[in-house]
């Protein structure tokens, strides 16, 4: 799932990680431990995007980070590449 950081209503593509897509509105990542000891919960919702050509716009789930969330604690997080 892509995974996005929302900046003060901004959402910027910062790269990828292993979430299910049947997950909920809250992603939990374990930050060590059993998964029920200490997580992290990110959010799960909706991006849109408006296609460069015209047409309809085009809504996406993808994970949406805080300004300041360790993102490379999920699980097959991949950055964009440079």
């Amino acid at each position: 799932m892509k995974v996005y950081v929302d900046e003060g209503g901004e959402r910027r593509l910062i790269g990828r990680a292993d979430v299910p897509e049947g997950c909920g509105p809250v992603f939990e990542a374990p930050l060590f431990g059993a998964a029920s000891t200490i997580a992290e919960a990110f959010t799960v919702g909706a991006v849109t995007h408006l296609p460069e050509g015209g047409g309809a716009p085009v809504v996406e789930r993808a994970v949406l980070a805080a300004p300041g969330q360790l993102v490379d604690l999920m699980t097959g997080w991949q950055p964009l590449a440079s």
